[in-house]
């Protein structure tokens, strides 16, 4: 019990117990004041409320705060403080400058909508035209941190050709705050008038990538997409060589910069801005702005289409991106998805399913089946064959994609072949190219046991059940035809050959590439080393003889 439950009993000190610590008891006033405010206003607000949401007494609020109005202003000041520090801990600075302006957008669309008290403030204070704010000195120094960091990131964005002159920190603040400021304080009124399908989990996500698109889209130079036709640091220009190692240099010198101890997220907000920078251009004839939303049993799942320009009912081939199953994304893989799109002249619909810690197994997977039940239902809007559609992934998208195909055929759903790439097809680590290839390059093997577990943390499910294992399914027989690109200085090599070994032994035809020389996660390689790129180009012939 708290100290108001306890005031008047025989004993009871101001010194006592929690109340020792002044941090605690005021960070306990406040965030009742702030659920109080945001809820009533000032004016309405009362402090026997405020007190009896607390672990303490109204006199001790009186103690803390001299009066309500006092207490409203240190309420306020206190949610911009958190406001910006929650800002301060994204590192923005480290990352390419459009990546950083998305990720700024995105993260303030998402703290609103989780933070409505934050939002419901301003907009009372609004109501007082500000009068309290303008009386704290400490909040306009707070907020002119979130300046300073679009100054920089915008500056960075001007200086590398990437973002017009004549935008102001200011203003991007502006267009930022206003849709995220909107989906919170018009939420009931908009409800009301269109419905609420834009509020559901499906709703927000696909809002939030929109305010991002919507802030790089004023950003961006005249003619510059934010996804595609990157101009390309002098750095990176140098380092283009033929030998794979100077790409190792590269990969190596970007991951350096990622702060020791990082999470997950951090590491997927690392990875998105390295491959932005990586990017090659985007082939002309290949459209890459389409986008859609499935519903799913593991949560609503985006797709980006990766379309040939020259129309016609196309093969289609559902990609699925590696990361380890906690980083990656369409926009990661869009050097591989572009050019399949490209060469073949054929469709591919590259899926950002939801990755670990935060959406372990069976999330991923069960949108994986979403997605290619969704192709095959709406192949004629698609504009996709439904006779002419294959499934592929690279690494543990490779995984996603077996197991995928596994789903299929147990579904009678008619995958045309599969794709898959240097994939993780059991968690075996006592194979030979485990114990060969412990440091890599680019993956090592002392780190796969702690990322197995983000994604499923049963060890026993990690090597018997099929839905993450593909090698454990009963049967193989009734596959569809297979290409297994191997690397032969891979961990995962004799993985990827054990599943081919099965696939043969099932009768499926099957295509096997050793991928002599080449490291795991190569086709990031393209650029440096000619040999990743024709690797590259053989799958997509498989896929254009085999498809058509």
């Amino acid at each position: 019990m708290g100290e108001a439950g306890q005031e008047g009993k025989a004993g009871d000190s101001p010194r006592g117990g929690w109340k020792q610590d002044p941090d605690a008891v005021r960070g306990n006033i406040l965030q009742a004041a702030r659920e109080v405010f945001a809820r009533h206003g000032l004016s309405g607000a009362r402090i026997d409320e405020i007190a009896a949401r607390t672990r303490t007494s109204k006199r001790m609020i009186y103690y803390y705060f001299s009066d309500k109005e006092t207490l409203y202003q240190a309420v306020l000041q206190d949610a911009y403080a958190r406001m910006r520090k929650a800002e301060d801990a994204l590192d923005l600075g480290k990352l390419h400058p459009v990546a950083a302006l998305r990720e700024l957008a995105e993260f303030t669309f998402e703290h609103h909508r989780k933070a409505k008290d934050f939002v419901r403030l301003v907009m009372i204070e609004n109501i007082h035209e500000g009068e309290h704010m303008s009386r704290l000195k400490a909040i306009s120094g707070q907020n002119s941190s979130a300046i300073v960091l679009l100054e920089d990131i915008y500056r960075r964005g001007v200086e590398m050709g990437l973002f017009r002159r004549g935008l102001s920190a200011p203003e991007l603040h502006w267009h930022i705050s206003a849709a995220s400021v909107f989906n919170v304080s018009n939420r009931a009124t908009f409800s009301h008038i269109f419905g609420d399908d834009l509020f559901t989990e499906r709703g927000q996500q696909k809002l939030r990538r929109q305010v991002g698109d919507m802030i790089l889209g004023i950003a961006m130079k005249p003619g510059l997409s934010a996804e595609t036709d990157m101009p390309r640091d002098r750095e990176e220009a140098r380092m283009i060589n033929p030998d794979i190692f100077r790409f190792l240099e590269f990969w190596d010198a970007k991951w350096a910069t990622l702060a020791p101890g990082a999470t997950p997220a951090d590491r997927r907000v690392h990875f998105e801005s390295i491959a932005r920078e990586m990017r090659l251009p985007t082939p002309p004839e290949v459209e890459t702005d389409e986008e859609h939303w499935i519903d799913s049993d593991g949560g609503p799942v985006r797709v980006r289409i990766f379309r040939h320009a020259s129309g016609g009912a196309q093969p289609a081939l559902i990609y699925l991106h590696g990361g380890a199953w906690m980083q990656g994304s369409p926009e990661t893989q869009w050097d591989i998805t572009a050019r399949l799109a490209d060469w073949n002249r054929q469709t591919v619909i590259s899926v950002d399913y939801a990755l670990a810690p935060e959406h372990p197994f069976p999330a991923a997977y069960l949108q994986v089946l979403a997605v290619t039940r969704w192709a095959f239902d709406k192949a004629d809007e698609l504009g996709i064959d439904p006779a002419r559609i294959a499934i592929g992934g690279d690494s543990a998208g490779g995984n996603l994609a077996a197991v995928g195909a596994l789903a299929a055929r147990d579904e009678g759903i008619p995958l045309a072949a599969q794709l898959l790439i240097y994939p993780s097809c059991d968690f075996d680590r006592s194979r030979p190219s485990y114990i060969e290839n412990a440091e890599g390059p680019l993956l090592k093997v002392s780190g796969m046991a702690a990322t197995n577990a983000m994604y499923c943390a049963d060890v026993e499910q990690l090597r018997t059940d099929p839905r993450i294992t593909p090698l454990a399914a009963e049967s193989h027989a009734g596959l569809p035809p297979t290409y297994v690109a191997l690397a032969q200085n891979d961990p995962l090599r004799d993985s990827g050959r054990a599943y081919a070994d099965a696939l043969e032994a099932a009768g499926v035809e099957l295509t096997v590439d050793p991928g002599e020389g080449l490291i795991h996660g190569y086709l990031r390689a393209m650029e440096y080393c000619q040999a990743c790129e024709d690797s590259l180009r053989r799958m997509a012939d498989w896929l254009k003889k085999t498809v058509g």
